[in-house]
């Protein structure tokens, strides 16, 4: 509508103007017309592109930035659980029955924990209740046949050590050396035994205790029930251990590892 009237204007002028001049009013007429139809193709050429532009730039922007969550997240680290500078380290201490902390009561390190007599347990924590490790301990006098009389574990600075139901226990540091033959506590793939594939056998007991393979604070990678087959326990099985797994046998005397 705004065009025909526009149209309807300059054709008046054109007649209007001729009576003025001796050119033709229909060659001005035309030319006016293809002008201002150039220009307002021009326009809507302009407007009709710019959306465009702006949503190739957004796509753009957007590629470039899930490109970059996208490094940042291939670049996070995943925590694993670490004792290496704790290994072959600590100082002989014996600690009384109650809560002790690690850095003040007893150096960081890696110890096997004993107790003369009685039976009780021991606890160990760090600040965020992760990691560390719990068992239950029999003197060494007067211990049943088939209890678990020593533990070993690692002891990094800031842990809590609770000994509970014993006068005393005392915290010898363990040498790494290669074993076949692995008592309750904490162990290492690739330091104590090589990384591989193992036939694991138990000893006949009455006991049940578990096997466990972490290698993260807060999950493990398997878990067996070991010992008194009335409780689903077994005494053989076959399984492998990675480089950095941390092995933690609980409640069974001991278990043996045959590297296949």
């Amino acid at each position: 509508m705004r065009k025909l009237k526009l149209l309807s204007v300059l054709f008046i002028s054109s007649i209007i103007l001729s009576a003025c001049s001796n050119t033709n009013p229909f060659d001005e007429l035309a030319d006016e017309i293809n002008s201002w139809l150039g220009a307002d193709s021009t326009n809507t050429s302009e407007e009709s592109t710019d959306p465009e532009e702006e949503t190739e730039n957004n796509t753009d922007s957007e590629s470039n930035n899930e490109a970059d969550n996208d490094t940042a997240g291939d670049t996070e680290d995943i925590e694993t659980l670490d004792y290496s500078h704790l290994m072959n380290q600590g100082e002989e201490v014996t600690l009384d029955e109650g809560m002790h902390e690690v850095g003040k009561d007893i150096e960081p390190g890696r110890y096997v924990i004993t107790a003369d007599s009685g039976y009780g347990n021991i606890y160990v924590k760090n600040e965020e209740n992760r990691g560390g490790f719990n068992e239950t301990l029999a003197g060494e006098s007067d211990s049943p046949e088939g209890q678990t009389t020593k533990i070993v574990g690692f002891l990094d600075e800031g842990y809590s050590v609770e000994i509970a139901n014993f006068e005393q226990a005392t915290f010898t540091p363990y040498e790494t050396v290669s074993v076949e033959t692995i008592f309750p506590g904490q162990w290492v793939a690739g330091e104590d035994f090589p990384a591989g594939v193992y036939d694991v056998s138990v000893p006949e007991t009455e006991e049940t205790g578990s096997l466990e393979v972490s290698s993260h604070p807060d999950y493990n990678k398997s878990r067996h029930i070991l010992g008194n087959a009335k409780y689903g326990g077994m005494t053989e099985f076959t399984m492998s251990f990675e480089d950095g797994d941390i092995v933690n046998l609980r409640y069974v005397p001991e278990v043996t590892l045959t590297e296949r």
